[in-house]
């Protein structure tokens, strides 16, 4: 499935305008053929992915977006707005409350490709020929991807019948409801915290195997936020806590992923999204 990443990556990279100026350790798209070498410590730009779609129980489809930070030592935010928004042909559509990322973490080291960072939920009659459309403008460089519901890019989800893989049962409470699959599950409600003091967050995890991948993210929101840690294995059948903190007021998203295997993200099957909404004060 790392073909699929590249090929989707390129169709990414095809659909960019290029800003006029560049820093030093930018290679202008226009000049790029896809390889490692395009990778840098700072001044490459985020490429917005579209991962693929599912469908749901109740006729409604689900797109999913990813994105790949081409750089190894740079983190962006990348504010909502002219640099950041989602827009679609679908008539009467609300993308207001979709949980868009503002904050790219550095290259992940080992999986490289954030898979599926966030969904977007669309009504059963979203034809093949509707688009959603994520906008991504940084490092002066300017990419969209357009998501679609065709058949090629049809997801299994929450289980591969032919993997036989299945995504991880999680709960946010230890009675709460669980969720499988990268729809997801969001906190209920906001959670208050304040700045500098560590915030424990906390998840309860189910699945067939003995243990399986957590991974913590700053999906967005001011300032930064420091984990005490942020990818490891955890056992399954109880819960997994981490403590965060962060350095400025404002509203924050956590996001949290976990799946079987860090390598199965490459068979784009099958794992589990969780979203933390926090309010931060002095």
């Amino acid at each position: 499935m790392l073909t699929r990443t590249l090929t989707t990556a390129l169709l990414a990279l095809a659909s960019v305008s290029t800003a006029t100026t560049a820093s030093a350790q930018q290679i202008e798209l226009s000049n790029q053929s896809w390889s490692v070498e395009v990778i840098r410590d700072a001044g490459q730009p985020v490429i917005p992915l579209f991962d693929g779609w599912y469908p749901n129980d109740d006729g409604s489809k689900t797109i999913c977006f990813g994105y790949f930070n081409m750089n190894k030592a740079e983190a962006l935010d990348i504010p909502y707005g002219e640099d950041n928004y989602l827009e679609t042909d679908y008539p009467g559509l609300d993308l207001s409350q979709v949980t868009l990322p503002s904050h790219f973490d550095p290259l992940p080291p080992r999986y490289r490709h954030v898979f599926c960072a966030f969904p977007v939920t669309v009504p059963a009659d979203f034809s093949v020929y509707n688009r959603i459309t994520w906008h991504l403008s940084s490092n002066g460089q300017n990419l969209s991807t357009p998501g679609k519901v065709i058949p090629p890019y049809v997801m299994d989800e929450p289980d591969s019948n032919g993997r036989g893989d299945r995504a991880p049962s999680v709960s946010l409470s230890e009675v709460g409801a669980a969720v499988r699959g990268r729809t997801g599950i969001h906190s209920d409600g906001v959670i208050d915290a304040r700045v500098g003091q560590a915030l424990n967050l906390e998840a309860w995890i189910d699945h067939a195997e003995p243990e399986v991948w957590v991974g913590w993210s700053h999906h967005s929101g001011p300032g930064t936020v420091d984990f005490d840690r942020k990818e490891y294995m955890t056992p399954t059948g109880e819960n997994t806590s981490i403590q965060a903190s962060f350095s400025e007021p404002g509203d924050y998203v956590v996001r949290m992923q976990t799946i079987d295997s860090i390598a199965a993200f490459e068979f784009y099957c099958c794992h589990t999204n969780a979203y933390f909404h926090i309010n931060v004060s002095n």
